[in-house]
């Protein structure tokens, strides 16, 4: 395309968008056809000129949300409406939602601890600004990859520290190690025993909640070799929370596997006065109920069509 056709076509779209003009209208300025214009604006869009973004805020659907409190007892829940069957947007709507409200639960000077992946990378982009400043920002569990794919741990952390004009820490480990003692020595070192204590001191934490599946990335990123995941089969396990595997029931599925896990333990993690889970699909309600029956999260934001799949499955 040449540069004078490329001016026109983001000259057009300017027009459009920016000065709110009607398409008639530009094309008489142009000199071509209302259709031309169409395509103009079409080829504006597929070129990444134009890019689309719908930020309308979402209520809670409450008989859902009074429905889960009430039978997990939790502190909150926020249940966003399936406007569109798409996971892709519902995820983002419920990140959306959670990125919203974060400075109802993060207060000046406070320690926020959290956990990486699919969910939290989604969350990430959502991310604006909270009212809280000087804070605390740490990760939960080890998130140096294992091989070229990237886990995006530090852009949860980089993001939230951003916002709330803090410092972020990162743990420099591999979430999952090879052993129990390779574990028990990392832990001893001096950095990783830091960034340890601070997820400790947390009085948040934000979590994704992550379904047995060879589709997570603990499973892409070679974390989960493939007689580890036959293990966590065989022995019921449902889900993680930043590494660690726990049964429907929120029992540790492989206290063998979870002793290899460098980062805070699940029993820890119970002790926080907000733990936040964001968390949509079918294919995690299984999980969802796990961590919920465990304790492990007092605050869940879901999709609606998932939390009707999980108080069906509890119902039955």
């Amino acid at each position: 395309m040449d540069v004078m056709k490329s001016y026109q076509i983001i000259r057009v779209a300017k027009k459009y968008y920016e000065l709110h003009m009607g398409q008639l209208e530009i094309a008489k300025e142009e000199g071509v056809s209302k259709s031309t214009i169409s395509r103009m604006l079409q080829k504006a869009m597929d070129l990444g000129y134009i890019k689309v973004k719908i930020d309308a805020p979402t209520e809670s659907l409450k008989t859902l949300e009074n429905d889960l409190k009430g039978f997990f007892h939790l502190k909150e829940a926020f249940v966003n409406p399936n406007l569109i069957d798409n996971e892709e947007i519902i995820m983002r709507d419920t990140c959306r939602a959670l990125a919203r409200n974060l400075s109802s639960y993060i207060k000046d000077n406070s320690t926020v601890g959290v956990s990486w992946g699919k969910t939290m990378n989604c969350l990430v982009k959502e991310i604006n600004y909270i009212n809280a400043r000087n804070i605390k920002v740490v990760q939960l569990n080890g998130g140096v990859a294992k091989s070229a794919n990237l886990t995006g741990a530090a852009q949860i952390v980089d993001a939230l520290t951003q916002a709330g004009d803090g410092i972020g820490y990162m743990f420099p480990v591999p979430a999952i190690v090879d052993s129990k003692v390779i574990s028990t020595v990392l832990k001893e070192d001096s950095q990783v025993q830091d960034v340890l204590n601070l997820a400790r001191e947390a009085q948040t934490t934000i979590f994704s909640i992550g379904a047995l599946s060879k589709q997570s990335i603990l499973y892409e990123v070679g974390y989960l070799k493939d007689e580890d995941y036959h293990v966590l089969e065989e022995k019921g396990a449902v889900g993680d929370i930043a590494s660690r595997f726990f049964d429907i029931n929120g029992k540790i599925a492989d206290e063998n596997l979870d002793e290899r896990v460098v980062g805070l333990d699940l029993e820890e993690l119970k002790k926080k006065e907000w733990n936040i889970a964001v968390a949509v699909g079918n294919q995690k309600v299984d999980a969802i109920i796990g961590a919920l029956n465990g304790g492990f999260a007092n605050v869940l934001y879901t999709d609606e069509k998932t939390a009707r799949l999980l108080l069906e499955k509890v119902n039955r």
